[in-house]
């Protein structure tokens, strides 16, 4: 039994090391770029605020957020209603098919690119359809 439990809980194993990189990586990312950003605009609020007066800055904050939370909420009715008539089964593999893009996308580069096609095929003499 050991035999077969073995390559199981090593590939478990792999799979949680990976799960727990991947979240370190995005705790270290949201630590030291998305956190001193939060800082620079909470002072250059605070800023506004003695320089512009308190009323005036909220007033625009809010504005802005009204104008922005009203096209993302916008944007995922839209998602939602897309995703709500998909068939269950287009629902289960769709995020499987979206990993393995991710995957493939990768590893994977084509050695030509749209630019390399079309110039070589410039240079190709055309050939008359009869």
């Amino acid at each position: 039994m050991d035999y077969l439990l073995a390559p199981i809980f090593w590939l478990l194993g792999l799979l949680l090391s990976i799960i727990w990189w991947i979240f370190t990586q995005l705790l270290w990312i949201v630590l030291w770029l998305l956190l001193p950003i939060a800082v620079v605009a909470f002072i250059a609020l605070r800023v506004a605020e003695r320089v512009l007066g308190q009323e005036r800055v909220r007033a625009w904050v809010k504005a802005r957020s009204q104008k922005y939370g009203a096209s993302a909420s916008k944007r995922i009715r839209r998602t939602a209603f897309a995703l709500g008539v998909l068939p269950i089964r287009v629902l289960f593999w769709f995020p499987i098919y979206a990993i393995w893009h991710s995957i493939v996308s990768l590893l994977w580069r084509p050695k030509w690119t749209p630019w390399q096609r079309a110039w070589a095929k410039r240079w190709r003499t055309e050939v008359k359809v009869r």
